[in-house]
């Protein structure tokens, strides 16, 4: 959620800038870029855990230890 509104908020400063500043809106633009790749990693390393941990837990249930 942090993330999305993070996006927005930078989203609405690029826009902004477009408008009264065309020259320097280059770098709320890449900063904007540099959080999506961020989320973009976020997103991959959650569903790396959660698959592993899914793996670990049908191990558990499937071969259970005496």
């Amino acid at each position: 959620m942090a993330g999305h509104t993070l996006l927005h908020i930078l989203s609405s400063f690029v826009s902004a800038f477009i408008l009264f500043y065309p020259s320097l809106s280059l770098f709320p633009f890449l900063l904007v870029l540099a959080v999506v790749g961020l989320e973009i990693g976020v997103a991959i390393l959650q569903a790396y855990v959660f698959t592993i941990l899914l793996c670990i837990y049908l191990n558990d249930s499937l071969h259970p230890s005496h």
